[in-house]
């Protein structure tokens, strides 16, 4: 007896800003591929491949930026005014065979943290990936036996140096995953830090800020290959912050902490840190695409 073919389930996606938005058509999800290599693990995507004949653009085609690098078999594409990464297109094969969505850009699904995943060794492929040397100033915070990891986005365009009171997996900084619009389609794994221990360089061309919502802070990405690299606050009206934060929260205090993505340094301690999960799905403005 042949197989009965799989009801097909649509789903709705779209970057960030709503300057991309698609549909797919798959069985239902229930579980997830993750990727070890360079580019996944700095931009977490979570994979699903939709078939031949299943995946339609809505809105924005031509839009996505396309970032490349290696053997250049996949055109990673981002949006370049949020730097939500939706797709990856490989070269060379089958149409149909060929698209692979971000599913962290879907709407109807829940909670991606919840998903099963099943994890490919792309890490393993070749060439290898080099990372990016750090070469700009220590950060300037007196921490006395201090350690400090550096990092960058993919293509090496930003480069950034953290320093820590040890190293991480002794607990000395907050570190999060958060369920919230941006932070979910970023995949990003935020800390906490002062900015004085922080320390970010650019050299062919400065972050991409993004600010939705509140309007409080911007999401700064690398526009070359649209990693996401940290959190700036903006100068606000003591007015405009009592508004939207929590007022025993001191906002001079709030000013000097600079969110960074931990997905970026090399050398963190995966296996023995703690990354808490937030629930702020629900928070604040909503997000209307």
């Amino acid at each position: 007896m042949a197989e009965s073919t799989p009801e097909l389930k649509t789903y709705y996606g779209n970057c960030h800003c709503g300057a991309f938005k698609f549909n797919i058509k798959v069985p239902e999800i229930t579980c997830l591929m993750d990727c070890n290599c360079s580019i996944c693990s700095r931009k977490g995507y979570q994979w699903v491949f939709p078939g031949a004949g299943c995946f339609t653009i809505e809105k924005g085609e031509g839009t996505l930026k396309d970032y490349e690098f290696g053997s250049k078999k996949m055109e990673h594409k981002f949006c370049p005014i949020c730097g939500t990464g939706v797709m990856g297109k490989r070269k060379g094969v089958q149409t149909g065979m060929d698209i692979g969505i971000n599913a962290r850009t879907l709407r109807d699904l829940d909670d991606i943290r919840s998903f099963k995943t099943n994890t490919y060794d792309g890490k393993a492929l070749e060439p290898a990936y080099a990372p990016h040397p750090f070469k700009g100033p220590e950060p300037t915070a007196d921490i006395e036996n201090a350690e400090i990891y550096t990092g960058s986005c993919h293509c090496g365009n930003v480069t950034m140096a953290l320093k820590t009171k040890g190293p991480l997996n002794e607990g000395h900084e907050h570190i999060q995953e958060c369920n919230c619009s941006i932070c979910s389609r970023n995949g990003t794994i935020l800390t906490y830090p002062l900015a004085t221990q922080v320390s970010i360089q650019t050299s062919s061309a400065p972050t991409t800020p993004y600010t939705f919502g509140r309007a409080m802070q911007s999401h700064e990405f690398c526009p070359i290959c649209g990693v996401s690299i940290y959190i700036r606050k903006l100068s606000i009206s003591p007015e405009h912050y009592a508004k939207y934060s929590d007022p025993q929260k001191d906002q001079k205090k709030w000013e000097g902490i600079m969110p960074i993505n931990l997905r970026c340094f090399e050398g963190v301690e995966w296996d023995k840190i703690e990354v808490k999960k937030a629930n702020f799905k629900d928070f604040g403005v909503k997000c209307e695409v």
